[in-house]
């Protein structure tokens, strides 16, 4: 937890079991920047590691990389970037490859590129493909956005994750800081027919500074709002140094607990290569809560 608030706040045996569950069920986001060597010294191999995808590296950088891991016993999910992949034939080679190298599940995006490389405009032109290729993934994710997208419309993107929904497994929301936003989402899309289980979207322990202009870039402007009134950044920005404590969102999330947290199911952490800390959090967090379910 943070300096603030222990694990002996919880409410009740519903509250450390939820919060347990989530930490257990840990993904690790990493660049594909990132050294296989690097990253097997400093992570356990429990951890399930996803690759994202660079439109400056390409589809091959994260898939030589999550292969490589793969190679090295971890559990891996490569990000498929859509925009990036230039039509079925390469799809189905990339798949392949995977597939062969003893991966089963993937995320797909819609990818960050300014203009396709191909014939996939977004996730769900890929996804379709993907659903008719002899090879695929076992499991596949797509992502779901509780503040918005920066250049697409709130209900394009209601609509275009409802039509997603057939072809995936879970969803990954993206970064947000607003318990409220996040469970205000959650119930308005279940209203219009969503049903997937969730991972919520945590940045680990970046630095302060680095976390605003990631959000800045994303832009979650309410997410930035809320987190200026709860934690005072100003300040602390002068001061320098200051990391973001995760513990932050999931005590909100907490303040609110009810039936709607069933949906969510775990945490995709968006490390930024910053991998050690973020074990580190994760595995005192899990001390804590062992100590507190007794």
């Amino acid at each position: 937890m943070s300096d603030r608030q222990g694990a002996s706040q919880f409410g009740d045996g519903a509250e450390v079991e939820w919060v347990c569950r989530l930490l257990d069920n840990a993904r690790l986001e990493i660049l594909p920047t990132a050294k296989a060597d690097e990253i097997a010294k400093g992570v356990p191999e429990r951890y399930k590691l996803t690759v994202t995808s660079s439109p400056k590296l390409g589809v091959a950088r994260t898939v030589e990389l999550a292969t490589e891991l793969r190679r090295r016993g971890f559990t891996v999910v490569p990000h498929l970037a859509a925009r990036a992949v230039r039509d079925r034939h390469e799809l189905a080679r990339i798949i392949d490859t995977l597939v062969g190298a003893g991966i089963d599940e993937v995320f797909v995006i819609g990818g960050d590129q300014e203009q396709p490389v191909g014939a996939f405009s977004g996730a769900l032109e890929l996804l379709e493909v993907l659903s008719t290729l002899d090879r695929r993934p076992q499991t596949i994710g797509v992502a779901a956005y509780p503040e918005g997208h920066p250049k697409i419309p709130s209900s394009v993107l209601m609509d275009m994750l409802l039509k997603k929904q057939p072809y995936a497994t879970y969803a990954i929301l993206q970064l947000s800081f607003d318990a409220g936003a996040i469970l205000d989402w959650l119930r308005a899309a279940r209203s219009q027919g969503f049903h997937l289980p969730v991972y919520l979207c945590l940045p680990g322990t970046l630095r302060i500074d680095r976390l605003l202009r990631i959000a800045v870039r994303l832009g979650i402007g309410q997410s930035l709002r809320y987190l200026e009134k709860q934690q005072g950044l100003l300040p602390q920005l002068l001061t320098g140094g200051y990391r973001y404590d995760p513990w932050t969102l999931i005590e909100s999330l907490l303040e609110r607990f009810g039936p709607d947290h069933e949906q969510i199911v775990g945490i995709h952490w968006s490390t930024f290569n910053e991998l050690t800390r973020t074990v580190e959090w994760i595995e005192s967090r899990q001390r804590e809560l062992r100590v507190t379910a007794r």
